[in-house]
């Protein structure tokens, strides 16, 4: 039992949330630089359907396309057929998708900053909380210009989701401080 409570206290939940956030923007950003390739699987259990002529012959097989790479999302051509949707450029796609990827980047070295060598209710930290909030705001607005519900709903998810560790990050009380508030509040509900 002792080695429970010696955990409990040794590991922080702020620290699990902030590497969470830290790690979450720092690939999420890189993802955006690494694509991944499109390569046929061509493994008989990938097999999506088969077609086969009026004697039962098989005649052709449907393979799927897996992405292959360290990232496995190809962004570039997702973003570029985006913009294509409202007859954008290729390259205000990619720059917009790049830009993007830099700012991810930094704001998940920001982060892993703050858990390494900062105060978790700092300025910098409640900066770097907003910019999530803004970021999947911005995305939400994207989302719905280019008719991505899947999208959307993620990201209002996630919006949801940071808005709630925003919440926690300012109002929380770590430790010992919040047991002996809760112990204290349990004791004066038994006494009502």
């Amino acid at each position: 039992m002792n080695i429970i409570k010696y955990l409990n206290n040794k590991i922080s939940f702020y620290k699990i949330l902030m590497l969470f956030w830290g790690l979450f923007w720092l690939l999420n950003g890189l993802d955006k630089f690494y694509n991944g390739d499109f390569v046929p699987n061509p493994n008989s259990y990938a097999t999506s359907s088969i077609i086969y002529n009026i004697d039962g012959k098989e005649v052709y097989k449907i393979q799927p396309v897996e992405p292959y790479g360290w990232f496995g999302v190809n962004r570039d051509s997702k973003m570029v057929g985006y913009f294509k949707r409202l007859n954008l450029p290729k390259w205000m796609a990619l720059t917009a998708l790049y830009t993007m990827g830099f700012i991810e980047t930094a704001l998940g070295l920001s982060l892993l900053l703050v858990l390494t060598f900062g105060n978790i209710h700092s300025d910098w930290n409640r900066l770097n909380m907003k910019m999530i909030i803004v970021i999947f705001f911005l995305f939400s607005i994207f989302d719905i210009l280019f008719g991505d519900r899947m999208e959307l709903w993620e990201h209002g998810t996630f919006l949801t989701l940071a808005t709630i560790h925003y919440i926690y990050f300012l109002f929380a009380i770590p430790g010992e401080r919040f047991d002996t508030i809760r112990d204290s509040l349990y004791k004066k509900a038994k006494e009502l």
